[in-house]
Formats: structure tokens, sequence, C-alpha cells
């Protein structure tokens, strides 16, 4: 429903209702405002909450076995075959895992609010921003082989979750089998800004330029409390620059795009900022409808860094980059 006060005040309510025949039912509602002071200026705010449904393998997925890698001083000491302070170094070791379904799962919610607005300062110059607020309640979460260890060893201070079990031998302590899944576990807490800027130009004989700055910084991360923003794979802020030039048939872009530091040095587990650059140039051929487009990715073929230590048995934070270095391509569009 959509409620316009005035010309240039505007409000709206919305809901969603949906039933799953396999765990239940959600109801997300929203509620929104928009002012419009000036034609060149736009205000907006929003609130609302949201659900994310668990999957259908993380309901009815049967069993599965799994050789599954983790680290663990007591049953690297009954191994018998390090010293114990390799042991305490951290060794890995191949377990006797088993991957579980849990039935009982319940949806994740969310509450959220934003607001912020666009301002159109010149034809040529435009700055969006929005300040964004998200909290996650009831996060399914998959409670993997290393954590049951480290929750039954006592460094991680949570439960293990009903269902999931780290079964050792009573007199060496060597690990027998770790049965690991997912559960409806803790709260994730997140804030930032996502600011747009868009600059535009032209000029007689040398074509049309566009240059837009895209920067999002998050100000909070945070689980059950503890905050992991900045920490390894979690950089604070990202960025990108985009830069594109239109003369006659011809395109060029180039955009250079940044990840924050992440990381700390002391547990060997750091990555600086880390910056790579896209380009790519397109020709409008005068046949109708044909392009022609050759560029690059990562074209000065930047490699993430190495990591101290094993990170998930990679050398690099493969969630967060990749090791392709630069990547060519070329491409032959026709339209009709």
């Amino acid at each position: 429903m959509v409620f316009p006060f005035t010309k240039e005040l505007e409000g709206s309510l919305a809901g969603r209702y949906e039933n799953y025949s396999d765990y239940g039912s959600d109801f997300s509602p929203k509620m929104s405002v928009k002012f419009r002071p000036m034609k060149e200026l736009t205000l907006r705010a929003a609130a609302g909450k949201g659900f994310r449904a668990p999957s259908l393998p993380e309901l009815n997925q049967k069993p599965a076995f799994s050789a599954d890698t983790v680290v663990d001083e007591r049953h690297c000491l009954a191994d018998g075959g390090f010293t114990p302070a390799e042991c305490a170094a951290g060794v890995e070791f191949q377990i006797n895992g088993l991957h579980i379904s849990n039935p009982a799962l319940k949806s994740e919610k969310s509450t959220q609010y934003s607001f912020g607005g666009v301002w159109d300062i010149t034809p040529s110059l435009s700055v969006k921003a929005d300040y964004w607020n998200t909290k996650i309640k009831n996060v399914i979460s998959y409670i993997s082989a290393q954590t049951i260890v480290n929750r039954d060893n006592g460094t991680d201070p949570l439960a293990i979750p009903a269902g999931l079990s780290i079964r050792r031998d009573p007199n060496t302590g060597a690990i027998l089998q770790i049965i690991s899944g997912s559960a409806n576990e803790g709260v994730l807490q997140y804030s930032g800004l996502d600011l747009d800027i868009l600059f535009q130009h032209k000029y007689d004989g040398w074509g049309r330029f566009k240059h837009q700055f895209v920067y999002s910084p998050i100000f909070e991360a945070k689980t059950n409390g503890t905050d992991f923003n900045g920490t390894f794979g979690q950089p604070k802020e990202r960025a990108t620059l985009s830069n594109g030039w239109k003369i006659g048939d011809f395109d060029f872009t180039w955009n250079i795009n940044y990840i924050g530091k992440n990381g700390e040095k002391a547990d060997g587990n750091y990555t600086g900022s880390y910056v790579t650059h896209d380009v790519q140039a397109a020709w409008n051929t005068p046949l109708k409808g044909a392009t022609v487009t050759f560029g690059a990715v990562n074209v000065t073929e930047k490699f993430p860094a190495l990591v101290g230590s094993p990170y998930d048995q990679k050398p690099f934070n493969y969630y967060l980059y990749d090791a392709y270095g630069a990547q060519y391509y070329l491409r032959l569009e026709q339209k009709f």
C-alpha cells in the first residue's frame, strides 16, 4: 500500500506471507518513507523483517561419511608420531566424520533498517548514500568437525548442539568419530554504508566520460556479541572505481577493485589491501547489431598473499580471493 501524504512525502507498507510444507511459515512486513524537499534531493528510510528458510539438504539430507580434517592436541598425542611441542603447535589429522541433516531447524529471522538519500548536485554529478543495519537471529550455522573439537576442548565456550557429538577413546583421548551438521545458533549483527558517486562529462571531439566510485565500509560485524570486523577473511571496506570513455563506435572501460586488509599478523594469517585492475575495449562494428569486445580481468596479474599457516587446506583465503591471475577474453555479439 502506497500513501502519498503530500507532493513531497510518500510512505508505503508491504507484507509477505509464505508457507512451507516441510518446516512452517513466516511473515515479513516492511515500511518505508520517501521525502523529496527539492527536485535535486531525495531522502529515504525503510525498516522491515525477513527470514531465510532452511534448505532441503539442511532438513532432509541422508547421513554422509566425510574424512574431516581437524587440529586436536589430544588426538595428536594419542597418535604417538609427534612430539608434545609439535602437537601443541598444531598438526592436522583426518578423522572419521559423519555429516547429518537437522529436521528440527527453524528459519533465520532478520530485522533491518536503513536511511539515506540521493543528491543530484549538478547535471553531471550525483551522490547516493545509505546507512544500513541488520540483525539476524537463530542463524543457521554449519557446526564443523573442528568447531566440535574446539567446544569439546573448551577453547570455544559454546555447547555442542543436540544431535551432534564427538566420540573419543576413553583411554587415549583419540577421536573415534565426529558427527557434524547444522543448527540454529547465535546472533549476527552487521552495519555499514553504501556510497555511490557518479560523475559524467563530455567534450566536443573527445567523446563522453563516466566515472563511478562505489565505497562500502563495514562499521559493525559481530557474532554473539564478539566483534569479527576486520579479522581474517572479513575486510572492513571494499571499493570499486569504474572509468568509461565512449568516442564514436568505441567504448573503453577501466575498473579498479579494492579489498581492504584483514586478519592479524600474529596468527600467521594476514592479508594487506588488495587491488586489481580490469580493462575492456569494445567496437560497435559497421554491421548492425554486431559488437567485438576484448578485455582482461586482473590485467596486472595480482595474486593473493599467502598465509603463514594453511587456511582450510589452502595457502590463501580462496573464499575472498582467487589465484587465476590475468584472465583475457574475446567476445563477439550479434543482436537481431
